[in-house]
């Protein structure tokens, strides 16, 4: 019987102590229903007062109901909430979206959005909620998500639009990023074309290891920009991948250029525009410096800098742009097998004898064009002497031309007998 009722005693103990720690008794009680948190913020005026601003307490069911978080409890997210009764701690702490996204959680702590948040307390840096939303996070496939591609760029310029708390008070190394954007190409594709294939704001920096492009890691970094644009722009890749300009193809200790260096970032337009071609031969010159300076010496390099010069031959229209191999190689456009092509596209009557025409001839370079130097310093010669001689027989032929005039006057004033 001594064991019996030891055993009936220690059930009933164990009983009496779930029982305790079920309903509050041991300093707990069972996790809030989401019924129970309706009860108050189920109300549409339910506000509480912060930092002198009303803020609204109240979540839209009907809407929470077709979010991707449709089957999660209010505490599976606010897990201090379970900790009291209705009187739960105000504020509640900020919601750990790495509980569930962890991956995703670790990434952002490593990126400047989350060092800055995180390690130096940055109050302007975006936390989840901040791109996400709090209570109407939907799939990126969803019109009305803020992450849909559409209203990414509008996402992204609460922080980066210019004007905003973040743009006045933090050195950031570009200015009017959206206000460009949305005039560049891309920009145009997506808001007057509706293309949501288009480029947006996480196409090139990626939605959650934003990093500057000064770090060697970021996708915007110098090398691996290529890669970051071959997402969308594989023929083109594929081209420049080949060409001279390539890293795989050209082994040199000078800077080569990449996708950022003729396009730009945020203001790419496109290549067929005026604005665009009237700068080819600018920013072919921030390498080729040689070259660009003799091109504008030459008839298509005057021309270009004339009232609709946007349509004469431009470095790209001779070389190629993404495509650009030495003229030694059978896929150059300027190779003996293709020159006369290249130039029939502007000369339709191009033949192998007008193509010996010297395109980047000058009468500077003495070294490679002595012809040149030395015909143009002869023709100068001539010229400069010829008006020094006249000249100088003009100005000497003045006071011999004012004496007979003087002596004229003076004869013509005499009395003959």
């Amino acid at each position: 019987m001594t064991r019996i009722g030891g055993s009936i005693t220690k059930v009933a103990c164990c009983f009496i102590l779930i029982l305790m720690v079920s309903f509050g008794f041991g300093g707990k009680v069972l996790a809030l229903t989401d019924d129970e948190c309706l009860d108050c913020h189920g109300e549409e005026d339910w506000t509480t007062e912060r930092d002198g601003e009303t803020i609204s307490l109240y979540v839209d069911m009907d809407m929470f109901n077709q979010t991707v978080h449709a089957e999660n409890g209010c505490i599976s997210c606010h897990e201090d909430a379970a900790e009291g009764e209705y009187e739960h701690p105000v504020p509640l702490a900020s919601v750990n979206c790495a509980n569930c996204h962890d991956q995703i959680g670790e990434i952002y702590e490593n990126s400047d959005h989350g060092k800055a948040a995180l390690d130096n307390h940055d109050e302007l840096a975006p936390n989840c909620d901040d791109c996400h939303t709090k209570h109407n996070i939907l799939p990126p496939d969803n019109k009305k998500s803020s992450t849909y591609p559409l209203n990414i760029p509008l996402t992204c310029g609460r922080c980066h639009r210019e004007g905003t708390e973040m743009t006045q008070t933090h050195d950031l190394n570009q200015h009017n990023v959206v206000e460009n954007y949305s005039m560049s190409i891309h920009g145009k594709g997506l808001f007057v074309d509706g293309l949501i294939v288009t480029a947006v704001c996480n196409s090139c920096h990626t939605a959650h290891n934003v990093l500057k492009a000064s770090n060697p890691e970021s996708s915007v970094n110098r090398n691996n920009i290529v890669e970051t644009c071959d997402q969308c722009h594989v023929g083109i890749v594929n081209k420049f991948k080949t060409s001279v300009h390539s890293k795989a193809i050209t082994s040199t200790d000078k800077k080569l250029p990449v996708c950022i260096d003729c396009h730009n970032s945020h203001t790419i337009s496109r290549v067929s525009q005026k604005d665009f071609r009237l700068i080819i031969a600018e920013q072919c010159g921030n390498c080729h410096e040689y070259e660009s300076e003799t091109y504008f010496e030459t008839y298509h390099g005057r021309a270009s800098m004339l009232w609709g010069g946007e349509t004469t031959a431009k470095c790209s229209d001779c070389h190629g742009s993404h495509n650009i191999m030495p003229s030694n190689d059978d896929g150059s456009m300027i190779n003996e097998a293709n020159i006369v092509e290249t130039c029939a596209q502007c000369h339709s009557g191009a033949n192998q004898s007008f193509t010996t025409y010297l395109t980047h001839a000058t009468h500077n370079d003495r070294e490679r064009y002595p012809y040149l130097f030395y015909t143009f310093w002869a023709m100068t010669g001539l010229l400069v002497g010829t008006f020094a001689f006249f000249g100088l027989h003009t100005i000497l032929w003045i006071p011999r031309g004012l004496i007979d005039k003087i002596k004229g006057s003076g004869s013509n004033g005499k009395k003959t007998e």
